[in-house]
């Protein structure tokens, strides 16, 4: 699981099925440096929603095969919002 960023969300003029009525966002995610204040990420992916993320939202991502083990049915998804932050807290190393 890792962090992201929302910058926007996705529209599809036509969908699957197992889609319907959750949004598909683009996000952000973060790498290492991004915890301590430099603004680095990796690209963009698309992250399957279910919980409202909103643009500028940081979010944490679930991706591969975890990302599908919320879905009773088989579902295709390759990355998931698993929780939304609020807050951050970050101890330095001594």
């Amino acid at each position: 699981m890792r962090l992201g960023t929302v910058i926007g969300r996705v529209t599809l003029s036509a969908r699957h099925p197992a889609y319907r009525g959750e949004r598909l966002l683009l996000t952000l995610p973060w790498k290492r440096e991004t915890l301590h204040g430099a603004q680095a990420f990796d690209p963009s992916i698309v992250v399957y929603d279910q919980l409202g993320a909103d643009a500028g939202q940081t979010v944490a991502i679930s991706e591969g095969r975890e990302a599908a083990c919320p879905f009773p049915d088989p579902t295709p998804v390759d990355a998931y919002c698993a929780a939304l932050v609020d807050d951050l807290f970050i101890q330095p190393q001594s």
